[in-house]
C-alpha cells in the first residue's frame, strides 16, 4: 500500500495530506515544448550561425581571386557592361550553402531526436520545434546575404569590381529576389536533410539509400516524359514556378519527416 507521504494525483498535485494538497506540478504547454526543442537546436551556434558566414567569406575570397585573374588575363574593365554581364554569372554564393545546410538538416533530426524524446518531448513537438529552427536559419541566411548585397552595392562592388551577391541568379542587385531565393533555398535544403535524417532514424542505414535511388528514378522518368513539353515550358517559364516548386518540396519534406518519426524507435 502506498504511503500518503508519497502519494501522487493524476491532476498533477503531490502531498502528504489528502485534505491539504501540496504544490501543483505545472506541465509545459505545447508552445513551450516546441520552444524548448528550438532552443536545443540552437545550442551550438558555431555550426548554425558561424558556418554560413564563413562559407560566404570563403566564396568572397575565391571570387576576388577569380575576378582579378580574369581582369588581368583579358584586360576587361568593371566599367565595361559586357564584361560586367559575364561577372554576374558568378553563382558561387548560391551553390556553396546547400551541402552544409542538408548536412545540418540531417544532424538536427538524427542526433537530436533520441535525446529530446528521452527528455519527455512528443514527436509532434519535436517536428514543429525543428521546423521553427529551420525557419530561423532560413531568415538568418537570407538577412545575412541581403546585408552583404547592400554592402557590395554601397562599396561599388568591393572597390575592385567583384560581383559576389549582385549576380544574375540573385536578380542582378534585386534585394527582394535575393532574400526570397536564399530563404526558400535554405529552408528547402534543411527540410530535405531533416527528411533524410528522419528516414535514417526510422529505417536505419539502408533507408536513405533506397529513398534516394527511388527519387532519382522518379526524377529521371519525369524528365524523360516531359521532353515534348520543354519548348512550351521554355517559352512560358516564370520565376514564380521555381518558388512554388520549392514550396512543394518543403511541405513534402516536412510531412515525410513527421511521418517517419511517428513510428521511429529511440536508439
Amino acid at each position: 500500500m502506498t504511503s500518503p507521504a508519497f502519494s501522487s494525483r493524476l491532476d498533477g498535485t503531490v502531498g502528504s495530506d489528502p485534505v491539504r494538497p501540496g504544490p501543483s506540478v505545472s506541465r509545459p504547454t505545447p508552445l513551450q515544448r516546441i520552444a524548448r526543442v528550438t532552443r536545443l537546436q540552437l545550442n551550438v551556434p558555431s555550426s548554425s550561425v558561424l558556418t554560413p558566414a564563413l562559407i560566404f567569406g570563403l566564396v568572397f575570397v575565391i571570387s576576388v581571386i577569380i575576378s582579378l585573374t580574369i581582369q588581368r588575363a583579358t584586360g576587361g574593365s568593371p566599367s565595361d557592361p559586357e564584361f560586367v554581364s559575364g561577372l554576374r554569372n558568378n553563382s558561387g554564393a548560391a551553390w556553396s550553402l546547400p551541402g552544409f545546410l542538408i548536412y545540418l538538416g540531417v544532424a538536427s533530426v538524427s542526433t537530436t531526436f533520441p535525446f529530446v524524446l528521452a527528455l519527455g518531448s512528443t514527436r509532434r513537438s519535436f517536428t514543429l520545434g525543428t521546423l521553427a529552427f529551420h525557419l530561423l536559419m532560413a531568415v538568418y541566411v537570407a538577412l545575412l546575404g541581403g546585408a552583404l548585397l547592400l554592402l557590395e552595392i554601397a562599396t561599388n562592388h568591393w572597390f575592385i569590381g567583384v560581383y559576389v551577391f549582385d549576380t544574375l541568379l540573385f536578380g542582378s542587385g534585386s534585394l527582394w529576389q535575393l532574400l526570397v531565393t536564399l530563404f526558400l533555398g535554405t529552408l528547402a535544403s534543411l527540410s530535405i536533410g531533416g527528411a533524410f535524417g528522419a528516414i535514417w532514424v526510422r529505417f536505419g542505414n539502408k533507408g536513405p539509400t533506397i529513398v534516394a535511388i527511388a527519387l532519382a528514378l522518379i526524377v529521371a522518368l519525369v524528365l524523360l516524359l516531359s521532353v515534348p513539353a520543354w519548348p512550351w515550358l521554355g517559352e512560358h517559364f516564370s520565376v514564380w514556378w521555381l518558388a512554388a516548386f520549392t514550396g512543394v518540396i518543403i511541405v513534402i519534406s516536412c510531412l515525410s519527416q513527421y511521418l517517419a518519426l511517428r513510428r521511429a524507435s529511440v536508439r
